[in-house]
């Protein structure tokens, strides 16, 4: 078997539907050697029957039930299941494009690089929101196995920004996937886990190739595992950023430990926006902002500055953190999303009532 492809699934039923639909008929064709996994990962909507049905309706779809194990651990349930040479991992919120899989096939094939050992196919995405235009601005080229030394721009990348973190924008051979697996410890992690599983296959990749196409559409929904705020976020992410920087040594010794230090700012900075622009009750926000403010990272962290690329929302929230009383400005900003929220709310009921 060539591919299997790996879907975590968690909530998803407003968009698995669609995912599985754009999927499916790739691995259908024929003469394509292929299956499809999904880890249903605790789902407390339909998602789960849905996989069953698509499973019950496709002999190449199965389906897996675990519970809330977390993102990590359903990849790498998805891995231990697998019986594909490569192994194509996407999320149930997203799509793939219609032809991915065949051009990613056409890319382990291609006569320029055939000859030489790779271990990782990366290529580009988009969002729904703009389908034609790239998501990551990448600096490597087509046609070209980045081996050895010349892996280091992956390195750089890495650790300068995020556009490499997400597992869903590569295909990884599975005999690399199960060498992680064996080394790589049990760890619940819904929030930074893909940093981990991507630099992990970076930093043992024989080869990685580049392919300058758009094969995804990334789709936010903010009910799915990682969508929102949950109170496990930034005590997931500060692990995965302490097992993080084992790598950044290793790659670069002191190289890129400031701008990892910004991300990590940057991370404490997504937490607070999360929560203060949540449908969280604000008792939970308060309990949740004090418990932000004791964390020994957010300490650490959180005063640093954030990257150039940091979104807009981010430094906005940033700025109050730097500021005077910054608890209680953050803490008035939070009452004050959710009164202008409720007003809109309380409009557009009077409003449906108005149309009946």
């Amino acid at each position: 078997m060539i591919f299997s492809v790996i879907v975590p699934v968690h909530n998803a039923e407003k968009y698995i539907k669609e995912m599985l639909d754009s999927i499916i008929p790739q691995l259908g064709r024929e003469g394509m050697d292929a299956e499809l996994i999904l880890i249903e990962n605790g789902s407390t909507d339909q998602s789960a029957a849905i996989c069953d049905e698509y499973a019950a309706n496709n002999p190449f779809v199965y389906s897996y039930h675990f519970g809330k194990i977390g993102a990590y651990a359903a990849r790498k349930e998805g891995i231990k299941k697998s019986m594909g040479q490569w192994l194509i991992f996407a999320d149930s919120d997203d799509l793939l494009m219609d032809n991915a899989i065949e051009d990613i096939c056409r890319a382990l094939t291609d006569a320029s690089i055939a000859h030489k050992p790779f271990d990782i196919v990366l290529y580009n995405a988009a969002t729904d929101k703009a389908p034609s235009k790239r998501k990551f601005a990448f600096p490597f080229e087509e046609n070209k196995v980045y081996s050895g030394a010349l892996k280091d721009s992956f390195y750089k990348t890495m650790c300068e920004g995020d556009s490499l973190n997400a597992m869903w924008n590569k295909c990884i051979k599975r005999d690399l996937a199960i060498e992680v697996l064996l080394q790589d410890k049990d760890m619940f992690l819904n929030y930074g886990e893909d940093l981990l599983q991507t630099a992990a296959f970076l930093d043992k990749a024989r080869g990685i190739v580049y392919l300058d196409k758009i094969l995804y559409i990334y789709r936010p929904n903010d009910k799915g595992l990682t969508g929102g705020y949950h109170i496990e976020y930034l005590p997931n992410q500060e692990t995965a950023w302490n097992k993080f920087d084992s790598y950044v040594k290793k790659w670069g010794g002191e190289r890129f430990v400031n701008m990892v230090e910004l991300r990590k700012s940057l991370t404490c900075s997504i937490a607070l926006s999360k929560l203060i622009y949540s449908d969280q009750p604000i008792s939970i926000v308060k309990t949740e902002l004090e418990n932000i403010f004791k964390s020994e990272f957010y300490r650490h962290y959180s005063r640093m500055p954030l990257p150039d690329w940091a979104p807009e929302e981010s430094v906005l929230v940033h700025k109050l953190q730097l500021s005077t009383a910054a608890y209680q400005k953050l803490f008035l900003s939070a009452l004050k999303y959710r009164a202008k929220h409720s007003v809109k709310r309380a409009l557009k009921k009077n409003h449906r009532k108005s149309e009946r």
